[in-house]
């Protein structure tokens, strides 16, 4: 480093060890220079004052966000704090609504007059009396912690400021502040960064305050990122902001977020037509985020902060908080800041300070209100508008009407259900048992959904496919459609002959029973139902035994029997160590608890298939997972596999450090799952030991590339496909159909490198129902969410390719011909033997973002009965010319 940088850097580094002795009057003119100290009402305290320490100097915990919110709510008729959940970790998820004390008396009218905006029924309402609804969002990503600290500032101006512009302001708008929309993850970062500051504070990159520990800040308790899940509605913050959004349909909508130290500031326009997506009108594009963009760009002039658009940042799906308002007639942005990850850090542009990333989200969202206000008109009239252009969509759209359902599984047919309650989408139930592109739908327990609404854009998103698009690199994934991800059977109608009776309001409350009451012979419960593998754990941790049929069956009064299909649970009373009152009692809380049906029955002699005394029958013992955790593993992946183990199945799931594995007593695990990830730091010792687990009887579970590096291991035997292109892109004239040439390529076509990758898109497989790894699946079509480059090939043994691509795979999303090509009749998952035990490999995710219901049912088998699968022996030998292919 020159003496001069360095001398600069000092210079930094004490000004921001300092800033604890400048006055609250110095802050003001900082973060809000040109207003007057004296236009802000006294009694209002600053965040300076109620926290003790200037903004900027720390990093604010969430209880002390929340107390100056109720603090504000306290001193000023302005404001209004609502919580709305709680998280995991029990912290408070509030939001604070900014307006005039007249407004604030009349929030519940206010709303009930703009229903003209979303409801195309409705007479169009009078917009010079509505208010523009401005809906100011930070840290969804908990360690872009710039965000939260602005949304105090933002909150005090709009609160305190007594000039004309901010009266004039609140008087024609409603601002709701989410100051957390990640209130776990904000104290995971917040605590790390007060934990290693210093005085001075050093600015160097590879220090300890800017380098966070694994996991870090950015998800929640689960290491969900919550910014990925306004579609899917997994988590409870999601689903309790969802709530909150159609309370008032927010005509702008921010989302205040960091980006690398080296970036400078971001806001929309997008980048044209590539990454936006086909279904909004230009106008929201072209025209509200224009003109948003002038007001954004004079706020950072007016500072002299550099910054850039129509670059990088997808508008493609609504799977984010910039993204959804689009879908819902408002306009919805992402603000990016280059973050100082810490209170100062050297980047390309100089030294970051954490104050300067602070002023300039504040800047940012003071011009946000001022926009919306004086644009008013324009943005309440395209919401209208929004609305009703979605009923002339839907009209020129091919498909009428979508069923969904399945009759086995009520449970997950009501959680999907759910989903689309959340999202206001317009219900009906099915009337009568029909029978739909080959797939039986029955009356009460499938649903008709109608694309003539106002949420056809919502309804076209979960439940279509896409295939083309604009371009070929891509920001996130390319196929979000929840249908698909559920697995559910779903039926597309080209007329609404199916749409009948009045709308469903709620979810179905579903109970759970023991159908035939008390039995002195056995339970039985299929497999089927989404809450089965949960009900399973409760019971083994209730003491009783419980046996799973690898055949169907059917039993039963011999007047109605019913089927009973792969997996079916079996319950022996006699079995048990407690009594038959005892045993009916657990069953019978287990069933109201989980919302499962068991079935009594009084003889071990079947109707039909194999009897219950069967070998086919067969005792699952209870599992004992773990979990590979920590540096080179994938945080997202781990808390997916987690939440399913806590969340999905109630089971008990040890997180092993891999630091950590070389002591672990393995002997007491079932199953160890190795999630995507580098596992190099296993030394020879640490993957002799894991051979040995899985030589002894042990189920070894790894997804994406962790099943790439027990191959190369050699732990198991199976072969992987050499990915496609696994050198440059092809960005050659020839690759245009034009002549061939030398391969060369022009400096700026680097981007086209983002083809090789796969972008999150959906494909379909062939599974194997009677494998243990299918059991509870009532179709072999199987969808699955790619987005790596793992293949793996089919096995030699034909039994233990549990699934595989078929032959045209892609249902949507973009991936290249060449990635096509490989995972066409590839293995999406195959159990290798490997001495008394197995390892079950992955090629992708199943249980990406929570939400892939389909193939999150195929981990959860090989966690509970994995420990069953086994495997005939096969060919002795490999011939050397099928080693060597």
């Amino acid at each position: 480093m020159n003496t001069s940088f360095r001398r600069a850097c000092f210079s930094a580094a004490l000004l921001v060890g300092l800033a604890q002795a400048v006055p609250a009057v110095a802050q003001t003119s900082y973060f809000f220079p040109g207003a007057q100290a004296s236009s802000f009402d006294p009694k209002v305290p600053t965040p300076e004052q109620f926290l003790g320490y200037p903004i900027g100097s720390h990093y604010t915990r969430t209880d002390q966000i929340v107390a100056y919110l109720r603090e504000l709510d306290r001193v000023s008729d302005r404001v209004s704090l609502r919580v709305l959940g709680t998280t995991f970790e029990e912290r408070p998820q509030v939001v604070a609504t900014i307006t005039t004390p007249e407004n604030q008396q009349n929030l519940a009218q206010l709303q009930q007059d703009r229903r003209a905006l979303h409801d195309p029924k409705l007479p169009a309402p009078n917009y010079g009396k509505l208010p523009v609804v401005v809906s100011l969002n930070f840290g969804v990503h908990g360690n872009e912690s710039s965000s939260s600290e602005a949304a105090l500032l933002l909150a005090y101006y709009l609160t305190a400021s007594t000039s004309p512009e901010t009266q004039q302001w609140l008087q024609q708008s409603v601002v709701t502040v989410d100051p957390l929309e990640n209130p776990d993850g904000r104290d995971r970062a917040s605590h790390w960064f007060d934990q290693n500051k210093s005085w001075p504070n050093p600015t160097d990159p590879l220090d300890r305050e800017h380098t966070e520990a694994w996991p870090g800040g950015r998800t929640n308790h689960f290491y969900t990122d919550l910014n990925r899940d306004w579609l899917s509605l997994t988590q409870p913050e999601s689903r309790a902001r969802m709530a909150f959004f159609h309370e008032w349909y927010p005509n702008v909508m921010i989302d205040f977020h960091e980006m690398g130290t080296n970036g400078t500031y971001y806001f929309e326009p997008s980048k044209p037509h590539s990454t936006e997506n086909d279904l909004i009108p230009r106008a929201t594009y072209e025209v509200l985020n224009v003109h948003m963009a002038k007001y954004f760009a004079k706020a950072l002039d007016n500072l002299g902060s550099l910054y850039w658009t129509k670059e990088q940042f997808d508008n493609l799906s609504p799977i984010y908080g910039s993204t959804y308002p689009d879908f819902e007639g408002g306009v919805g942005i992402t603000f990016e800041v280059g973050s100082s990850r810490g209170l100062a850090q050297e980047g390309t542009n100089g030294v970051v300070t954490f104050p300067f990333t602070i002023r300039n989200h504040v800047a940012t969202g003071l011009a946000t209100v001022r926009g919306a206000v004086e644009e008013k008109e324009l943005y309440l009239r395209h919401q209208r508008d929004f609305f009703t252009s979605a009923l002339s969509e839907a009209k020129k759209f091919t498909t009428k009407a979508y069923v969904f359902g399945n009759a086995q599984d009520a449970t997950l047919t009501n959680k999907f259900l759910t989903v689309l309650l959340q999202h206001k989408i317009e219900v009906h139930e099915l009337g009568k048992n029909v029978t739909l592109d080959k797939q039986s739908f029955e009356q009460g327990k499938a649903y008709v959904v109608p694309t003539a609404q106002p949420q056809y854009r919502i309804v076209n998103s979960l439940f279509e496919e896409l295939t083309t698009f604009h371009d070929s690199v891509f920001y996130d994934v390319t196929g979000w459609s929840q249908a698909h991800a559920y697995g559910l059977a779903v039926s597309k109608q080209k007329n609404a002959n199916l749409v009948q009776g009045a709308a469903v309001q709620a979810p179905k409350k579903l109970t759970g029973e023991v159908r035939g009451g008390q039995s002195s012979y056995a339970y039985l419960l299929p497999w089927s139902d989404y809450n089965a593998p949960r009900a399973l754990t409760a019971l083994q941790r209730a003491g009783l035994v419980a046996k799973v049929s690898f055949k169907p069956f059917r039993a039963g009064p011999a007047d109605h029997p019913v089927d009973f299909g792969y997996g079916t649970l079996v319950i022996p009373v006699a079995a048990q160590k407690q009594p038959a009152d005892s045993v009916f009692q657990v069953v019978s809380r287990i069933s109201r608890q989980n919302q499962v049906a068991f079935t009594s029955v009084t003889t071990g002699f079947s109707v039909g298939g194999i009897d219950l005394g069967s070998n086919n029958v067969r005792t699952v013992p209870e599992a004992q997972a773990a979990l590979l955790v920590g540096n080179g593993t994938n945080a997202s992946e781990v808390g997916e596999a987690w939440f399913v183990a806590s969340q999905q199945l109630g089971l008990p799931l040890s997180r092993i450090e891999v630091s950590n594995f070389g002591r672990a007593p393995l002997a007491r695990y079932t199953s160890i799952v190795l999630v995507g990830g580098t596992y190099t730091s296993l030394d020879k010792a640490a993957l002799e030991k894991l051979r040995r687990w899985v030589q002894d009887g042990g189920t070894l579970i790894t997804l994406k590339n962790a099943s790439e590096w027990v191959i190369k291991q050699g732990i198991v035997k199976e072969k992987l496909l050499v990915p496609a292109n696994a050198g440059w892109a092809d960005t050659t004239a020839a690759a245009k159909g034009k002549a061939t040439g030398s391969r060369r390529a022009d400096f700026v076509q680097q981007e086209q490198e983002g083809t090789r990758a796969i972008a999150g898109s959906i494909y379909l497989a062939d599974i194997d129902i009677t494998n243990p790894i299918g059991f509870g699946l009532t179709s072999r079509r199987l969808y699955v969410f790619r987005n790596g480059t793992t293949f793996l090939r089919p096995s030699r043994n034909p039994y233990a390719t549990v699934a595989q691509y078929t032959a045209k795979p892609l249902v949507s999303g973009y991936v290249s011909q060449a990635n096509l090509r490989q995972i066409s009749n590839s293995a999406a998952v195959v159990v290798s033997k490997a001495g008394a035990g197995r390892v079950v490999l992955f090629a992708d995710d199943p249980n990406f973002r929570h939400y892939w219901h389909g193939t999150s049912r195929l981990f959860a088998n090989a966690l509970l009965l994995g420990p069953l699968l086994n495997l005939p022996e096969g060919p002795a030998a490999i011939s050397a010319e099928e080693e060597a292919h």
